[in-house]
Parts: structure tokens; sequence; C-alpha cells
């Protein structure tokens, strides 16, 4: 699970974003990354380095350079994380992160404050 979180996380920069949308697209060096996201090459090399670390790309060794391409097989994961929470089918992922149901009755006997939205909900219950 910690995999699908650290794509969000990598995700969260924008420069890093539009590195994988570009790898998305081909596989690209270093030099040409920079090149086309208009960065510097020490910069495509720090993103470079999170990415790896967290999974994202990978690269193989192609003479001088190092050419990047996607991890797909996260991407899918993830992609099925965020499908599971649209759909609402939440079992397999509810364990993983030991969620309990949400009970109302639970919210009134835990809550300190008991401000509108749960005094409202046990209101319209009954």
């Amino acid at each position: 699970m910690k995999d699908i979180l650290n794509v969000f996380k990598s995700m969260g920069d924008e420069t890093r974003a539009k590195i994988l949308l570009l790898l998305a697209h081909k596989n690209v060096c270093a030099k040409g990354i920079a090149k086309h996201v208009n960065i510097s090459e020490a910069a495509v090399s720090q993103h470079i380095k999170v990415l790896k670390q967290n999974n994202l790309i990978t690269g193989y060794k192609d003479g001088y350079y190092v050419i990047y391409h996607i991890n797909k097989d996260l991407f899918q994961k993830s992609k099925d994380f965020l499908g599971s929470l649209i759909n609402e089918d939440l079992q397999d992922y509810k364990e993983k992160f030991d969620i309990q149901e949400f009970n109302i009755l639970d919210c009134k006997t835990n809550c300190k404050s008991m401000k509108k939205c749960c005094k409202k909900r046990l209101e319209e219950e009954k």
C-alpha cells in the first residue's frame, strides 16, 4: 500500500508530474527530459532520484545514456485504488489501512463536541 501512497506524494510536485507525463508518452534520457520540461539537468537529476526511489520510474543503460520509463504496473495499482474509491468498493483497502466501519452511534458516544454533522444525522435516523 505504501507504494501507492508514494505515487500520489511524488506526483504532488508539478515538475515531477510533467516528467511522468513525458515518460508516459515515450522513453527519454535525463538530457531529453531537461530539454522537454525546460529545467536544468541538475534539477532533472533530483526529480529522477525521487521518482526512482519511489519506484515510479526505472531506467536502462543505452550506451552513454540512461533511458527512463514509467512503471506501468505501479500506476495500474494506483488506478485500481482510485477506482475503488469511486465505486465505493473499499473492503480490501479497509483491511490494509485497518479502517473501521462508520457507525453514527459510535460517533455519539466518542465525539466530545457532537457538533452539527453527527447530531443532525442522529436526528434524521430517529
